[in-house]
C-alpha cells in the first residue's frame, strides 16, 4: 500500500454514461426537465467523465462549461476537483451559484491542508510550490479527481503580463486529469497553447462559438464631442429608448482600453469602475453586487478586468469605446451580453478619424483578423467565426438560420452521443515526462546558443552574414553605417503601433533574451552587454546575403506568414520589424532575431 500511495497509482474509477450524468444533472439544479445545452456540451461531459488525462473544451460563451466542474462534485467516487480560476470576477460569481446549489467547496490559501469536493484556487496561488505540494498530496492519496482551468486561453494571450499564467503550466506535474475550458481559442493558437500547458495529443471538443442572439454593430463617432462623451450619450439614449432594455433588470457595460478613460466615462455616467485597480477582491464582488441589485444603476464602465468568466444573464449592451485589444478578448468581452437567451446587443464606437490599418505588412493575425471585423466589408459573424472557430463551423447571419443579423447584413443581402459501458479503466499520466522533456530541450537550445554566441564573440556577424571577410570587429566595419540606417528606419517605422522590441523579450542594447544578458535588471550590475553587435547584425546580413531569401523562406517562412509578416523576406524593413516580434526560445520569451541567429550560427556553411 505505501509503494502505491508513493508512486502515485491511480485506481480505476468508473465512467458514466450521458444518460446518467443528465439525471444527475437534473438533481442537482432541481430540475426534471433539464436538457443539455448542446451535443457540445454532452460530449465533452461525458469526455469529463471518461477519465481522459488530458481535456480541451471550446464551447461559446455561456454554453453551460461550468457543468463540466460543477456536476462531477456530487457524483459518487468522483474525487475532488480543484478549479482554478484567473480573475476575480470570476471568484465572487461562481462562489455564490455553488452556494445556491448546495456544493461543499473551499478557496484555497497558503496553509490550507482540508479538502472538499470543490477547490478554487487563483492563478497566483495555483504557480506556488505551495499548492504544487498540496495537489501532489491529494493525488497521491487517490482523493485528487481532476484540475480544472477556467478561461485556459489566459494562459497563452495573458501570459506576457501575468507570470503565474507561463508558470501554471508546472502544475501538469501532478498526477491526475487536466481539463481546460474556455470559449476562445482559436484553431491558429491551439498548438501553441498545447505546448505552453505541456499537453501531449489531447482530446479536444470544440463547438461553434457563434452566439446566435447577439446583433453585431460598429459605428463611427460623428466628432461631436470626445469620444467618451458621444459613447456617454448613446449609452443613455440605449438605456431611454421605449422597450429596448428591461429597466428592471438590464444593465449595460461599457469597455475602454485604459484605467484613466474608465475613471472619466464614469465620472460622465455617475456609474460604477471596475478595473484591475479597483481594489482588493473582497471590494470588486462588492461593487459588482451593489451594480448589479441597484436598478438605478444601469452602466458600468470597465477594462478588460471584468471580461471572461462574469455571468450577469441580463446584460442587454456591451459597448466598446474605440478598438478592443484583439478579437479574442473582443469576443469574450462582447460575450457577457444576451446570456438569458434573449437578443442583445454589441457595439464597437470608433473614434471619427478611425482608419483601418490591415494594410501593415508587419501586423500579425490576430491584429488582422480584428481589422477584418472592424471594416465591415463583410457580415461580422463571419469575420468572428472565420478567426474562432474551424471552418466547417464558418457562420453568416443570412437568414437561413436563427442568427440576429449583423449591421452589414441587416444593410442588405448578404453527432450523436454513443453509449459508454459501466466499465472501469486506469487513466495514464503525460505530464511529469512532457515537462521534463520540454525543459531538456530548452537546457539543450540555450546552452548550445550561449556556446556560439562565445565563439563568434569580437568578430563581425554582419559580413559573417554576408559571407564576406569577417575576421574583425563589428565596431570597425565599414558597412556598419548600413545597418544603422535600417535599424533606424525599423524603429521609427513602428512607433506608431508600438516600441520596435517586444517588451520583456530581449535586451534592448543586444537583443538577447534576458536568460543570456540581464542587463536591464539594475541588480544584475552590469553595464555591458556581453554579446554586444552579434544578433541584429547578423540577421541583417543572413538578408542581403545572396540566397539569404531562400534561407530565411525555408526555415520561418511559415512562422512569418503566421505573424502577419508575409513580405518579411524582400522588404528589410518589414524583415527588421519582424525580428523584433516576440517569440519562443528556449523554452522562454525572445525575439524572431534571436531565432534567426542561433539557426545561422548553426549552419554557416548551408547559406
Amino acid at each position: 500500500m505505501l509503494k502505491r500511495i508513493a508512486v502515485g497509482v491511480h485506481r480505476p474509477r468508473k465512467r458514466w454514461s450521458a444518460a446518467a450524468l443528465l439525471k444527475c444533472a437534473r438533481g442537482l439544479y432541481h430540475d426534471d426537465k433539464l436538457q443539455w445545452k448542446s451535443a457540445a456540451q454532452e460530449r465533452a461531459m461525458t469526455v469529463v467523465m471518461s477519465w481522459t488525462e488530458q481535456v480541451v473544451v471550446i464551447l461559446g460563451t455561456g454554453e453551460g462549461k461550468s457543468l463540466l466542474f460543477m456536476l462531477p462534485c456530487v457524483l459518487p467516487d468522483a474525487g475532488v476537483t480543484i478549479l482554478v480560476l484567473p480573475l476575480v470576477s470570476l471568484r465572487g460569481d461562481l462562489l455564490r451559484r455553488v452556494q445556491e446549489l448546495g456544493i461543499d467547496h473551499l478557496v484555497w490559501a497558503p496553509g490550507e491542508e482540508r479538502d472538499a469536493p470543490l477547490v478554487f484556487v487563483t492563478v497566483e496561488a495555483a504557480s506556488t510550490s505551495q499548492f504544487r505540494a498540496y495537489a501532489h498530496r491529494l493525488a497521491a492519496t487517490q482523493q485528487l479527481g481532476r484540475v480544472v482551468i477556467d478561461e485556459a486561453h489566459l494562459t497563452i494571450t495573458a501570459s506576457e503580463y501575468r507570470h503565474a499564467m507561463a508558470d501554471l503550466a508546472l502544475i501538469r506535474s501532478v498526477r491526475t486529469q487536466f481539463v481546460y475550458l474556455t470559449a476562445t481559442l482559436p484553431p491558429m493558437l491551439q498548438a501553441a497553447f498545447e505546448r505552453q500547458n505541456n499537453l501531449v495529443k489531447p482530446k479536444v471538443v470544440r463547438a461553434s462559438t457563434n452566439r446566435r442572439n447577439l446583433s453585431y454593430l460598429v459605428q463611427r463617432a460623428t466628432g461631436q464631442g470626445s469620444l467618451l462623451e458621444e459613447g456617454a450619450r448613446r449609452a443613455r439614449d440605449a438605456w431611454r429608448a421605449s422597450g429596448l432594455l428591461d429597466q428592471t433588470r438590464d444593465k449595460i457595460i461599457l469597455y475602454v482600453r485604459t484605467r484613466e478613460e474608465a475613471q472619466d466615462l464614469g465620472s460622465l455616467l455617475r456609474c460604477p469602475v471596475y478595473t484591475a485597480m479597483a481594489g482588493t477582491a473582497e471590494e470588486k464582488q462588492e461593487l459588482l453586487r451593489t451594480w448589479l441589485t441597484t436598478p438605478e444603476l444601469p452602466y458600468i464602465v470597465a477594462t478588460s478586468a471584468l471580461s471572461a468568466g462574469f455571468d450577469y444573464p441580463h446584460v442587454r449592451l456591451v459597448m466598446h469605446l474605440d478598438e478592443p485589444r484583439s478579437l479574442v478578448d473582443f469576443a469574450q468581452e462582447s460575450g457577457r451580453a444576451g446570456r438569458d437567451g434573449r437578443e442583445a446587443y454589441s457595439a464597437v464606437l470608433l473614434p471619427h478619424k478611425w482608419q483601418s490599418q490591415a494594410g501593415n505588412a508587419g501586423m500579425d493575425v490576430e491584429t488582422r483578423a480584428l481589422y477584418r471585423y472592424l471594416e465591415g466589408r463583410e457580415c461580422r459573424r463571419t469575420c468572428l467565426s472565420a478567426h474562432l472557430d474551424e471552418a466547417s463551423e464558418l457562420r453568416q447571419c443570412d437568414g437561413t438560420r436563427d442568427d440576429v443579423a449583423c449591421d452589414v447584413c441587416s444593410s442588405g443581402p448578404s453527432p450523436s452521443h454513443v453509449p459508454r459501458d459501466d466499465a472501469t479503466e486506469a487513466m495514464p499520466h503525460t505530464g511529469s515526462a512532457a515537462i521534463h522533456e520540454k525543459r531538456r530541450l530548452a537546457y539543450l537550445e540555450l546552452s548550445r546558443y550561449k556556446e556560439d554566441l562565445l565563439t563568434v564573440k569580437g568578430t563581425c556577424l554582419l559580413c559573417r552574414g554576408l559571407g564576406e571577410q569577417w575576421d574583425h570587429q563589428f565596431t570597425k566595419c565599414h558597412q556598419r553605417f548600413d545597418f544603422f540606417r535600417a535599424r533606424d528606419q525599423a524603429r521609427r517605422r513602428g512607433q506608431g503601433r508600438g516600441p520596435w522590441i517586444s517588451a520583456f523579450a530581449a535586451c534592448y542594447w543586444c537583443y538577447n533574451p534576458q536568460s543570456v544578458c540581464q542587463r536591464a535588471d539594475p541588480a544584475s550590475g552590469l553595464e555591458q552587454c556581453r554579446y554586444a553587435d552579434i544578433v541584429m547584425p547578423l540577421c541583417y546580413g543572413v538578408f542581403h546575403k545572396t540566397g539569404g531569401e531562400q534561407w530565411l523562406q525555408e526555415r520561418f517562412g511559415e512562422q512569418a506568414v503566421r505573424a502577419g509578416a508575409a513580405g518579411a523576406f524582400n522588404d528589410v524593413d518589414v524583415f527588421l520589424s519582424w525580428c523584433g516580434q516576440v517569440a519562443e526560445f528556449a523554452g522562454g520569451k525572445g525575439i524572431w532575431g534571436v531565432k534567426i541567429a542561433a539557426a545561422a550560427l548553426l549552419e554557416f556553411e548551408a547559406y
